[in-house]
């Protein structure tokens, strides 16, 4: 029986472990909800897998070259395919609760790459990690804790208490080298270098995720004592108050930074809380945790915004949670930590400076063989996948799987590739998204029926209609063109709109792109068949945009009869008049002809009237009568 058990301790040990295998859980949920859906299959399976590979190498070597027997200090001896059978309780339990940190390390690296790197590749630095880089600088800090011999570091004093730096610093150095190798999402930044923010995440699992990782906390710092004594609750505390002030403080700083409370700040801020206070929660005050877990969340905020002013894309801010807010928490220790942990006579000073040579270790141990194993494998196969298989998502990429909502979108894209309107997309019945496929085969359904009607109206117009491109070519035409034209739809295409119209050069076509539904009838423009007499035409134009290139549509009206009707109308109207003036001359001539004989009939009564009075003064009857009328015409 294994001289170290104790089974209270054991028990402990054990459940811990349990909790911070959860955190696997939460990492999962966590890097899938900051993940494009296209990309969470991917995510996800990467998550499942680092954990399986990574235990599997610690089993084989990680464990033995941290925690076996120590050679100078820089790597263990012992303890290579580590005997965990029933007889080993100790070993066994402390086995199971380390290598639950390993694949920790090993899983941070995830969500900063997503999206774009390849699942082989992926599985590349997953070795390297666990195989060389986790368990070298494990053995640095934390050998001694499990066999004989302390590793250098942690002869000179160095502190960290659950992994601040040997687990999440770690991990986010990898993270990083491996985000700047492999380069940004395609999209994530415009030519200006300023960010984009990609749309798509599923940010309740994201918190869900994050949840789950604050509750496996209380495993990951709690057990790390090993034993269960009097210390642990402290511990579980000054956790819980680090992860909350990190979260409270990111979400006001972003908040009032950038003016509404963005959801991925609560999230990060707890994580980094938490990470800042795993070095130092076994030597701290409450207070001091919240304070330590605050400053975590606005060096957060600050270096992710580092990270994108040079075009750094690390998806989940993997660096800035895990190596930054690890780093404070690490230096956190010299500057807060009870002084009467440090070794014997060593100063604050002196415990800063050991805290920061483990620190740039931890860097260099971290960051220089990955770079030599990225380049190096890089010759052999590219760690990025290409361009098509980062559009498609690497769930159809890389593993051949598709979710319903990937399936309606592709069909969609292929719909729309094809031009089809006759076909519709699949409908997945009594879901959400299939509500969507059906709702959008309606607007399909009324598109192709609006599309039909117009195609009619266009067919069957008189008028020409005609699309050209912004340097004159001709691009389509309807029926009513070929007629007025009497040239056929292939041969209009090799021609450009000046061969047909006459007065139709480069600058009238820029008059139109410019003017575009102004009507052009106020010039000279004759229509050039291709056999007969030209004809004259005016044109109302309409300009779209496709793509970079602007497209006008040309609606060409034959205004040969309407120019005859004009003419029979002027000639008319001059007929018209030459009529009223004859007309007006007539009654002229009669109105004179009647002056004259009315004067002529005034001069007849006259002299009637003088004849009577003569034959009154002669005694004689007057020869004429006259009635009253012609009386009064007379007076």
């Amino acid at each position: 029986m294994d001289s170290n058990f104790n089974p209270i301790d054991t028990v402990w040990i054990l459940l811990c472990a349990g909790l911070v295998f959860i955190m696997q859980a939460g990492f999962l949920c966590l890097e899938s909800g900051f993940t494009r859906t296209k990309n969470s299959i991917n995510v996800a399976v990467k998550n499942v897998t680092d954990f399986a590979l990574s235990v599997a190498i610690f089993w084989i070597v990680g464990f033995a070259l941290m925690f076996g027997e120590s050679f100078r200090g820089i790597f263990g001896t012992s303890l290579f395919f580590a005997d965990i059978s029933t007889g080993q309780p100790w070993l066994s339990s402390f086995f199971v609760f380390q290598a639950m940190f390993c694949g920790t390390a090993v899983t941070i690296v995830s969500g900063a790459v997503a999206e774009r790197m390849s699942f082989v590749g992926y599985l590349a630095i997953t070795l390297l990690v666990s195989l060389f880089i986790y368990p070298i600088f494990g053995h640095w800090a934390w050998g001694g804790v499990f066999s004989e011999g302390s590793g250098w570091l942690a002869n000179l004093g160095f502190i960290d208490f659950a992994g601040s730096t040997v687990v999440h610093s770690v991990g986010g150095w990898v993270a990083l080298v491996a985000v700047i190798f492999i380069g940004a999402r395609k999209g994530r930044f415009l030519k200006d270098g300023s960010p984009r923010e990609i749309q798509g995440q599923t940010l309740p699992l994201a918190m869900l995720g994050g949840l789950l990782l604050f509750f496996g906390w209380i495993g990951f710092n709690g057990g790390s004592t090993l034993v269960l004594d009097e210390s642990v609750p402290g511990i579980v505390g000054n956790t819980i108050l680090g992860g909350i002030a990190g979260s409270c403080v990111m979400l006001l700083a972003g908040w009032v930074w950038k003016r509404y409370p963005n959801p991925k700040h609560p999230i990060n801020g707890l994580i980094a809380g938490l990470v800042a206070v795993t070095a130092n929660c076994h030597l701290i005050s409450g207070w001091q945790a919240l304070l330590i877990g605050g400053i975590a969340g606005v060096i957060v905020l600050l270096l992710e915004k580092f990270l994108e002013n040079r075009r750094i894309d690390d998806v989940v801010g993997a660096f800035p949670v895990h190596a930054g807010a690890g780093i404070w928490g690490t230096i956190a220790v010299a500057i807060f930590g009870d002084s009467g942990a440090f070794a014997e006579g060593v100063t604050r000073i002196e415990q800063f400076q050991i805290q920061l040579l483990g620190i740039v270790t931890c860097m260099a141990i971290s960051v220089i063989p990955t770079v030599i194993f990225m380049y190096v494998m890089e010759k052999i196969r590219s760690f990025r996948v290409n361009e098509h298989e980062e559009t498609i998502g690497l769930n159809v990429a890389e593993h051949n799987a598709t979710t319903e909502y990937l399936d309606l979108l592709l069909d969609m894209a292929e719909q729309a590739s094809s031009s089809d309107l006759n076909r519709r997309v699949r409908v997945e019945p009594f879901t959400e998204v299939g509500q969507i496929a059906s709702k959008y085969n309606e607007i399909l359904e009324s598109l192709q029926i609006t599309v039909a009607r117009n195609e009619m109206i266009i067919r069957d117009t008189e008028d020409g209609v005609i699309s050209i491109a912004d340097n004159g070519r001709i691009l389509s035409v309807n029926p009513g063109a070929e007629r007025m034209f009497g040239i056929r739809e292939k041969d209009f295409l090799k021609r450009s709109i000046s061969s047909i119209v006459k007065g139709s050069g480069p600058d009238f076509v820029k008059e139109m792109v410019a003017n575009a539904g102004h009507v052009f009838g106020d010039r000279e423009l004759h229509g050039l068949p291709l056999e007969g007499d030209s004809f004259p035409i005016e044109i109302e134009s309409s300009a779209r945009q496709i793509g970079k290139r602007t497209v006008l549509t040309l609606k060409i009206r034959n205004i040969s009869q309407r120019e005859e009707h004009r003419k029979n109308m002027t000639i008319a109207k001059e007929n018209a008049e030459k009529a009223r003036d004859e007309l007006q001359n007539k009654v002229e001539e009669i109105e004179a002809f009647n002056e004259i004989a009315v004067n002529r009939e005034l001069r007849m009564l006259e002299l009637k009237e003088h004849i009577n009075h003569l034959s009154i003064e002669l005694g004689k009857d007057p020869p004429y009568v006259f009635n009253k009328e012609s009386t009064r015409k007379a007076s």
